[in-house]
């Protein structure tokens, strides 16, 4: 039923029944059509109402619109830094907030997962360094460390195991790390990585590490004086250390699967919209837009517009893919073939045009693809293995292996523009058109189709590439994410909140996937 009629059916309801009994039919339309009217004035009233407010609604409601969000922060002397909306909002929401909390931890904690959507554990520079013990100073309980009972004070072997004694050699008879807890454990934290919630802490502060240079190590070590980044300059007392899970990308643990089926099956248009109409048809994840987007997982083989002699009418059909991760081949014989926001492990389709694209993608991820008689139009794509396209128009991707015309290893296409991308270094241009490519490697966190992390840029790629789109963004596939600049935003935003001379540094840590508890 449309939400047109729902409101006409709750006007109706609402008249007395006298009318109702009377009426013929065109009392229910007369009301159909002002439930539509209703509807747009009450939608309207809600964003005015939104609109007045600049944070971020938690209950559904509209959010202020975005181009609104500038004027609100020029009202509170805000610096916005945040490339994602939601981060602004929240940055002008908590202006006067995190002010009054500037230089704690708790304002830090809230920055890092505010500004860059991160969720973070947080180590001060300052505990890691080796220092001498003060014997004038009273040691906090180890209950406060979360143990259950006290260090005993004899031998001198175990009251060296005291957690607030700055003991630099490690202990090798227990492991140092994270372990499951509970809430009431006065040393609990709490971290939330791909939706799911962990209570943890750490146990045996003065034993060898279980894993070196991760969230959990609380190894004390000389000063680094090294320019802080991803991988050094840690052990400082002038650093706050954040560290943080690598970003899902388009395939987190909590994505949905179905299987292909022609025609589709309950299960499949439960998950999957299907829109028919003007010789095309639209396949849309129903979460597809919304802000609790969930990536759905296609299984199968997909063939469409199959024909015997396996190369048809480019203008046969047109199929587009929103929303959705294809995780086994897409075959087209004859028709068109268009992703928006999609995860493709091989796309191959046999039509011939080289003057309208037969292939056109927006935002998505794909192993391999196949055009080897059509024209392919990529936009902000990540292709992690072979590119074949007779002719090729690409802008701000990354492909890491050779762009080619057919089978043969080195026939580059006739014709075609690559543009702000990043194509292999021993690529030839052939007839194509280049302008503002980089040949630089990038570093993935998973190359690895299907992954978790997988095309999603680390840190030390090069600049040329986090930052070599045309807009000053990263190339590829989560160029309208932002992944790689969230981490910069947090850092620029902390340098206005942490006190003189402090530096935060984001440190991606694949160990935080694995956070017990």
């Amino acid at each position: 039923m449309s939400e047109t009629k729902k409101q006409g059916d709750v006007l109706y309801q609402i008249v007395p029944a006298l009318y109702r009994n009377r009426d013929t039919g065109d009392l229910q339309k007369y009301f159909t059509a002002s439930g539509l009217l209703l509807d747009q004035i009450h939608a309207t009233l809600r964003q005015r109402m939104a609109d007045n407010f600049p944070g971020n609604p938690v209950d559904g409601s509209p959010a202020c619109q975005d181009w609104l969000i500038p004027y609100f922060a020029d009202l509170l002397d805000v610096r916005l830094v945040s490339p994602l909306a939601d981060g602004r909002r929240s940055e002008v929401a908590n202006a006067v907030r995190w002010r009054q909390g500037k230089g704690t931890l708790r304002v830090t904690e809230e920055i890092a997962e505010a500004v860059g959507q991160l969720e973070v554990v947080l180590q001060e520079g300052w505990k890691r360094v080796a220092i001498s013990p003060r014997l004038d100073t009273p040691a906090v309980p180890a209950t406060s460390y979360g143990y259950d009972k006290k260090v005993p004070e004899a031998p001198p072997s175990m009251a060296a195991r005291h957690p607030a004694l700055p003991a630099v050699t490690v202990d090798l008879r227990c492991p140092s790390g994270a372990v499951a807890t509970t809430s009431s454990n006065p040393a609990a934290q709490q971290s939330s990585v791909d939706g799911d919630t962990h209570t943890w802490r750490q146990t045996s502060f003065h034993g060898a590490p279980c894993h070196p240079g991760s969230y959990d190590d609380r190894t004390l070590r000389s000063v680094d004086f090294r320019d802080p980044d991803w991988r050094v300059g840690h052990t400082h007392p002038d650093r706050i250390l954040l560290y943080t899970a690598p970003p899902a990308g388009f395939f987190p643990p909590h994505a949905k699967k179905v299987s292909w089926a022609d025609p589709p099956s309950a299960a499949f248009l439960e998950l999957i919209e299907v829109i028919e109409g003007d010789n095309r048809t639209t396949y849309r994840n129903r979460s597809w837009g919304s802000e609790n987007f969930v990536p759905v997982n296609l299984n199968r083989v997909i063939k469409l517009g199959q024909v015997s002699t396996g190369v048809g009418d480019a203008d046969f059909h047109t199929w587009r893919f929103e929303g959705l991760n294809l995780l086994n081949t897409l075959e087209v014989d004859a028709g068109r073939v268009e992703l928006v926001d999609c995860a493709a492990r091989k796309v191959e389709v046999h039509s011939i045009d080289e003057e309208r694209p037969v292939i056109s993608a927006k935002n998505c991820l794909i192993k391999q693809l196949q055009a080897a008689r059509g024209l392919s139009l990529l936009e902000y794509c990540t292709v992690l293995d072979s590119t074949l396209s007779e002719v090729l128009q690409a802008s701000d991707c990354i492909f890491l292996g050779k762009i080619r015309k057919d089978h043969h290893p080195i026939t580059p296409p006739d014709h075609g523009c690559v543009r702000y991308s990043r194509i292999h270094k021993d690529q030839l241009s052939g007839g194509m058109k280049m302008a503002h490519n980089s040949t630089s490697r990038p570093h993935l966190f998973e190359e690895k189709f299907a992954k978790r992390s997988c095309g999603v840029l680390h840190p030390a790629t090069m600049e040329a590439i986090r930052h070599g789109a045309e807009d000053g963004a990263e190339m590829g596939a989560y160029h309208s994410a932002y992944l790689s600049l969230l981490a910069e935003a947090v850092v620029d935003k902390l340098s206005d909140y942490l006190p003189l001379g402090v530096t935060a540094v984001v440190i991606p840590d694949q160990r935080m996937v694995d956070i017990p508890g």
